[in-house]
C-alpha cells in the first residue's frame, strides 16, 4: 500500500519562493506598511488567492519571508569567553542589519500582537536551539566558576537581541558594525563573569 495522496494538485514550491523573494523585494522598496498582498502576487507572477492558501495573512507572510525556518543556528562554545559572546553579539548585528528586516520590524512587531502563536513560532525561529545550548554553556561555566551563577539563557540572549532591536528601531537607527559589536560584547561579557 502507498500512502494516501492528498487532493487537488501538488503544491507548486516555486511559487512559494517567488512569492518570499518578491515579498523581500517590495518590504525594502514599499515599507512594511506600504506592503500589499496584491503587489507581491503581481511581482511574483501568481494570485492573492494563491498566496492566501499558503498563509493567511500578511504578518504570517512577513514573518517568513523575513524570519526563515532555517534562521537559528548555534551557540559557539570555543572556550574562549570573549569570542563566544563576540560572536553571538555578531550573529544578531548580521540578523538585524538585514534592510529587509529593518523595512519590516516596526510594522511586524506592531502586528505580532495580535498573533501570541506567531510570535512564539518567531521566537522559536530566532533562539531554536541557542536557548539550551546557551543554558548549558553558561551552567558548565558557573560549575568552573568561570562565569556568575545564576544566569538565564533567555535573558541574555534578549538582552543582546534587544540591544539590536532598539538600535535599528530608534529614529536614527544606529549601524550594526564593529564598534556597536564591542560596546554590547565588553559589558555582557563583564556582567556575566564573576
Amino acid at each position: 500500500m502507498t500512502p494516501a495522496t492528498p487532493p487537488g494538485r501538488p503544491r507548486d514550491h516555486r511559487i512559494d519562493e517567488a512569492v518570499i523573494e518578491a515579498t523581500r523585494e517590495l518590504l525594502v522598496s514599499e515599507g512594511y506598511s506600504g506592503l500589499s498582498l496584491a503587489a507581491v502576487a503581481t511581482r511574483a507572477g501568481t494570485t492573492t488567492p494563491a498566496i492566501y492558501r499558503r498563509w493567511p495573512s500578511k504578518v504570517h507572510l512577513v514573518h517568513e519571508a523575513v524570519f526563515p525556518a532555517a534562521l537559528a543556528s548555534g551557540v559557539p562554545t570555543t572556550g574562549d569567553l570573549a569570542s563566544d559572546v563576540r560572536a553571538i553579539v555578531e550573529g544578531s548585528a548580521a540578523l538585524f542589519s538585514d534592510p529587509v528586516l529593518r523595512a519590516a520590524l516596526p510594522g511586524l512587531i506592531s502586528d505580532l500582537a495580535q498573533h501570541p502563536d506567531l510570535h512564539r513560532e518567531l521566537m522559536d525561529r530566532l533562539w531554536g536551539s541557542r536557548l539550551g545550548e546557551a543554558q548549558r554553556f553558561l551552567d558548565q561555566g558557573a560549575e568552573h566558576g568561570l562565569l556568575r551563577r545564576g544566569i538565564r539563557a533567555e535573558h541574555l540572549l534578549g538582552l543582546i537581541g534587544g540591544s539590536a532591536v532598539l538600535s535599528v528601531l530608534t529614529p536614527h537607527a544606529q549601524e550594526l558594525d564593529d564598534s556597536w559589536i564591542d560596546a554590547i560584547t565588553h559589558p555582557v561579557t563583564e556582567g556575566i563573569t564573576p
